[in-house]
C-alpha cells in the first residue's frame, strides 16, 4: 500500500486523471495484476494472440495506434514496434512500469490522449450545464492518415464508467439517463474507431459477471449497456476477481470478445 500511495503522489498525469479516479485506478491494476499473474494470464495472452491476427491483416505498417495501452499486460509491444515503423500507444495515464517498457524501443511514443473528448474538460462542461447529452464525436488522431493498425484494447467498456460516476456526483443524473450516457460513450467510440482508414483491432468485456463459492453465477451486468455487436469474434472468460480477492462469498468473471478487424461491419447491428 505504501509503494501504491507514493506511486499516486509521483506519477506525472494530468490534473483531471487524478480527479476523476483514472490514476488511482491505473494503479490498483497493476498491483492487481502482480497478485493475480495466473488467473490473469490466459486473458492477457488471448489479447495479444488478436492483436497479432489484427496485425496480419495490414498490408501497409507505417503507424500502429494503441488505445487504452496501459501497462503494456495485453499488447504484443516487441512485435508492433518490430513490424511498424511508429508504434504510438495512447492512455489518459502512463504509469512508471509502462514507461519503462516503452523506452526500450526507439519507435515507440507515449500520449497521454483522453479518447472520449470527455475527461480533460469535464468540469467545464458540467459547469455551463452539460448533463452527459450529447455525447462528442471523439477525433483525436483521426487527421493522422500514416495510421495504418488501430487497436481499442480492453478499453471499450471502461470509458463510461468514471465519467458517469462523475456526472452522477455532480448532477445527480442517474437510472435511464446515465445508462442512455454509458451507452452513447460506447456507440461514439465504436463509430470513432470505423472512421481510421485502417485495421481496426477491438477487444472488449461484454459482460460481467458475480460467481458464489460453487461457481454459479448469482449475478449478471451488460457491460455494454445494450449495445449489441456483430458476431463473428473470438470469445473468452477473464477472471478479473478470483474468490477471496475482492470477496470472500464471490469471484467476478468477465467475459470478453475480440474482433481483429472492425472497419467493415455493418453497424449498428
Amino acid at each position: 500500500m505504501i509503494l501504491e500511495f507514493l506511486e499516486y503522489l509521483t506519477t506525472p498525469c494530468p490534473k483531471y486523471a487524478r480527479k476523476l479516479g483514472y490514476l488511482k485506478e491505473a494503479i490498483a491494476i497493476g498491483a492487481r495484476q502482480k497478485r493475480l499473474a495466473g488467473p490473469w494470464t490466459p486473458h492477457l495472452e488471448q489479447s495479444q494472440a488478436l492483436i497479432r491476427k489484427a496485425l496480419d491483416q495490414c498490408e501497409r505498417r507505417r503507424v500502429a495506434l494503441v488505445l487504452g495501452s496501459g501497462l503494456l499486460l495485453d499488447i504484443p509491444l516487441a512485435e508492433l514496434s518490430r513490424q511498424f515503423e511508429h508504434v504510438v500507444l495512447a492512455d489518459v495515464v502512463h504509469l512508471r512500469a509502462a514507461r519503462r517498457k516503452a523506452a526500450a524501443f526507439a519507435n515507440v511514443t507515449l500520449l497521454e490522449e483522453d479518447v472520449t473528448g470527455m475527461a480533460a474538460g469535464f468540469d467545464l462542461r458540467v459547469s455551463s450545464g452539460w448533463q452527459g447529452d450529447p455525447v462528442p464525436d471523439p477525433d483525436v488522431f483521426l487527421d493522422r492518415p500514416e495510421v495504418d493498425l488501430v487497436v481499442s484494447a480492453n478499453l471499450l467498456a471502461q470509458l463510461p464508467i468514471f465519467l458517469a460516476a462523475a456526472l452522477q456526483r455532480r448532477t445527480r443524473l442517474a437510472g435511464d439517463p446515465l445508462d442512455d450516457f454509458c451507452r452513447a460513450v460506447i456507440e461514439a467510440h465504436l463509430t470513432y474507431l470505423r472512421r481510421f482508414d485502417a485495421v481496426a483491432c477491438l477487444i472488449t468485456e461484454v459482460r460481467r459477471a458475480a460467481l458464489d463459492k460453487e461457481g454459479a453465477v448469482v449475478q449478471r451486468h451488460d457491460a455494454l449497456y445494450g449495445v449489441e455487436l456483430p458476431g463473428g469474434g473470438t470469445e473468452w472468460n477473464w477472471d478479473l476477481a478470483p474468490l477471496g480477492e475482492i470477496s470472500r462469498t464471490h469471484a467476478l468473471r468477465n467475459r470478453v470478445v475480440g474482433f481483429r478487424d472492425i472497419s467493415t461491419w455493418e453497424w449498428p447491428v
